[in-house]
């Protein structure tokens, strides 16, 4: 059966903005698979490790009101070659100039406002091209792409650590941005942008959000992906040295790249769990399904915890199931937000949607920092058990904001995932 050439420029633009996306993500990892080195080079205790950590994520909440809320007047392309320039500073001002903490949050904030130019508006690239019930069914399959490129980050920065000099790993990962605009480039060639019409009446500054804080369905969407984000991005920050602790307490020889290269596996499960978790959701209820998530993510992120002072694949295993948990409600948790948003505020409610994340994403590492100094540190088994406990305090919260949904019906119901 023949193709359609709308079935190709869909295919076309689909595979060019998530392909972007994995390459945009290179950045994502580098510091977690090298966290461990820099607590000896530059002398770090925990603490100040998920700081830097955090600092990325800062830079991203900084970022976002601007970059994402344009979204909803120019082209999200223009946002992403912008986007995608910063991440070039980012990655190659780390290698070329970092020698500290101060120095190391400075560009990885920079890195992290590169990722809000991309992330987010990577996602209204596609949705402003697509109509109908395309639209909406796209949004899982994109945000599964993060996780890909979070997943190979994991694997090709640890690689890269193992037979370079830790510069030369934030240095490819700044130039992985030019290859996504040269990706996103072809991907949306001939094929223009369809940006939502305002809501009548005075037209919204890009910079004000109000709006979307009178929305109490997008809200409570918006603030269970803050719960997620803190426990998502607290696991991905420290997963790599959890990995080491759980080698070297039951394991002989040297690790090598056994942590990079289960991370990123961890990690890599996380794209099926988003993409089964929002269709299964568009079926049985969205609500319904994010709480179970939730409830079973806190005692999978227990279990976790303590399997580390067992043996390592005990570790892994633990961890495969916990990570799928954690993810299973990403795409579900971001499609109910975009079929919440009301017209002319798409570019706003995702704006706030990121930001709200993020903030969680950006606290996350370093409570959990702070969760293993007080347990004895990244040595310790007891640390790390405080260290999960920290992380599922993420699902809790996501737990009790989306029971405070209204239960309104979304907006956008042209899709089955709208479905709540």
């Amino acid at each position: 059966m023949p193709v359609s050439p709308n079935s190709m420029r869909i295919g076309r633009l689909m595979g060019g903005v998530i392909l972007a996306e994995i390459f945009s993500m290179t950045a994502f990892s580098t510091f977690a698979v090298t966290l461990v080195d820099f607590t000896r080079i530059w002398q770090l205790d925990s603490a100040q490790a998920g700081w830097i950590s955090g600092a990325y994520f800062a830079g991203y909440v900084a970022a976002v009101p601007l970059l994402v809320g344009l979204t909803d007047r120019v082209d999200a392309r223009r946002i992403y070659f912008l986007a995608s320039l910063l991440g070039m500073a980012g990655g190659v001002g780390f290698s070329l100039l970092a020698d500290g903490q101060a120095s190391a949050m400075l560009f990885r904030a920079v890195a992290g406002a590169s990722l809000a130019g991309t992330y987010m508006p990577g996602l209204r690239i596609i949705t402003e091209r697509l109509t109908g019930p395309a639209r909406l069914r796209a949004v899982p399959y994109y945000t599964a792409s993060f996780g890909i490129g979070v997943s190979l980050s994991f694997l090709f920065s640890g690689w890269l650590a193992q037979i370079l000099h830790w510069r030369w790993v934030f240095a490819v990962s700044g130039l992985s941005s030019a290859l996504a605009i040269l990706l996103v480039a072809i991907g949306t060639a001939g094929i223009p942008s369809n940006i939502e019409s305002p809501a009548p009446g005075p037209r919204r500054h890009p910079l004000d959000l109000r709006p979307v804080f009178r929305n109490r369905d997008a809200l409570a969407y918006i603030l269970a992906y803050g719960g997620h984000c803190w426990e998502l991005f607290a696991l991905r920050s420290w997963l790599p040295a959890y990995l080491l602790f759980a080698w070297q307490h039951a394991q002989s020889g040297l690790a090598g790249t056994a942590p990079s290269r289960w991370s990123m596996a961890i990690v890599l499960i996380g794209v099926p769990a988003s993409i089964i978790g929002a269709e299964v959701a568009s079926q049985r209820g969205r609500v319904r399904l994010i709480r179970w998530i939730c409830l079973f993510a806190c005692i999978f992120g227990v279990v976790a915890g303590l399997m580390g002072n067992l043996s390592f694949v005990s570790a892994v295993t633990a961890l495969f199931a916990y990570n799928f948990l954690i993810t299973a409600d990403s795409g579900a948790l971001t499609t109910g937000a975009v079929a919440a948003a009301r017209p002319g505020e798409q570019g706003a409610t995702l704006a706030v949607h990121s930001i709200v994340g993020f903030l969680g994403g950006g606290v996350g590492p370093v409570v959990v920092g702070w969760g293993l100094d007080m347990g004895g540190g990244i040595t310790e088994g007891r640390g790390w058990l405080v260290a999960f406990l920290a992380m599922i305090a993420g699902s809790a919260f996501a737990f009790l904001a989306i029971s405070g949904r209204s239960g309104q019906k979304p907006v956008d119901s042209s899709s089955p995932s709208s479905s709540n």
